[in-house]
């Protein structure tokens, strides 16, 4: 399908300032604009001076208006698979956020090829043909390139091993990814790092580690469901394994659903919390914006993740105390434990995360009681995402 205009200014209404920072003001192409990312983003380069042109997916139309208050933004409608609308959507701009992807509803493994895999590879082809003078090129990929195929579960279908005693570095990609999903993200990746060298494509691809959007983060009676029994017997009391010792595990966890909600202290299936790297939606956005401007940066892959690394030992006992509620342990077949190494991000791009469980928590009570905060929220949930 061509592309069509869904709101905004075209591409010749070019701010003629330069940003805060005096670097000229570009005209950025985000993919996936109107995603909890790519709206984020959107907001800090707008903020910066830039121009932004947001890439959404047809079945994702209707949230245009999410930056339909913002000046100097572009929405336009198309489809990665079209090399036709890749072409016109690169059209005039400086740099691109590749952050669009296909993920659940009606997408299958075949789709996920097409448009993760192919749809990054018309947009590479689309800025090689009409881009010279490219300042970026910018990817999102995922954290998920990480878990090993190998350590899953072999009867627990769709659950993977993310037990890491240290911290993931940039060198510790799976020989084996756990799912097609997972794996035509990393083809991007490597379309992306292909492109770069053969045909001088200046690009930067992060990992990101789990996204927090704070919006999302607390259920309708103030409580993340990350850490509620509820969830845990949701995601594995229809489960059954031949293993005996998992099928323990999810015997107990169906043994203390009761119907009364608790919170729960995951355990590793060697005893040990669950411990993850999550990110700010808002730490996402600073360090994509940081790869603007970091001529280290081009070439590189790396993790970008967050302050707020989750320890279930420590955050567990604090939330039942503050909401006066009880707490059980149970072991959880799907070990996860793991922190991504942002040494290489932290040199290159001077980056510091700003945002903890915390600052995380109190955004998100900001907004259940309707208070103005620093984030653009996700807003109308579709089935079919084309989004980071």
């Amino acid at each position: 399908m061509s592309v069509s205009v869904l709101s905004g200014a075209g591409r010749d209404s070019v701010c003629p300032f330069s940003n805060s920072f005096g670097i000229p003001a570009m005209n950025i192409l985000i993919t996936g604009g109107t995603g909890r990312v790519g709206a984020n983003l959107a907001r800090r380069l707008l903020a910066a001076g830039h121009n932004v042109r947001a890439f959404v997916y047809p079945g994702d139309a209707g949230r245009a208006g999410k930056l339909a208050g913002f000046e100097r933004v572009e929405t336009i409608e198309g489809d990665l698979r079209s090399f036709a609308d890749c072409q016109q959507a690169v059209d005039g701009m400086d740099a691109v956020y590749h952050l669009a992807a296909a993920f659940g509803g009606p997408f299958d493994n075949r789709d996920y090829l097409a448009i993760n895999g192919g749809g990054t590879l018309n947009l590479l082809e689309a800025v090689r043909d009409q881009c010279p003078n490219l300042h970026r090129f910018v990817y999102a990929c995922t954290e998920a390139i990480y878990w090993h195929l190998t350590d899953r579960s072999p009867h627990l279908e769709g659950r993977e091993s993310r037990y890491f005693a240290n911290a993931i570095r940039e060198t510790d990609v799976s020989p084996y990814l756990q799912m097609p999903y997972f794996l035509t993200k990393y083809v991007g990746e490597q379309l992306v790092m292909s492109y770069h060298h053969q045909y001088g494509v200046p690009s930067v691809s992060f990992r990101f580690t789990t996204i927090i959007e704070p919006s999302e983060f607390l259920n309708a009676d103030g409580l993340p469901p990350l850490f509620l029994l509820s969830s845990a017997h949701q995601d594995w009391s229809d489960q059954h394994s031949p293993d005996p010792a998992e099928q323990a595990m999810l015997d107990h966890i169906r043994s203390l659903w009761t119907g009364e909600e608790k919170l729960l202290l995951s355990l590793n299936p060697n005893g040990v919390p669950f411990r993850q790297h999550y990110t700010d939606v808002r730490d996402i956005a600073l360090g994509l914006s940081l790869a603007l401007d970091a001529e280290a940066a081009v070439g590189q892959e790396m993790n970008l993740g967050g302050a707020a690394i989750l320890d279930w030992a420590e955050l567990v006992p604090w939330l039942a105390e503050r909401h006066d509620m009880e707490y059980v342990t149970a072991k959880i077949p799907s070990p996860n434990y793991f922190e991504l190494d942002l040494g290489k991000t932290r040199s290159i791009l001077g980056y510091e995360p700003e945002h903890d469980f915390h600052s995380i928590l109190a955004t998100a009570e900001a907004m259940a009681r309707g208070e103005q905060t620093d984030v653009i929220p996700t807003g109308v949930r579709w089935q079919a995402r084309s989004e980071a």
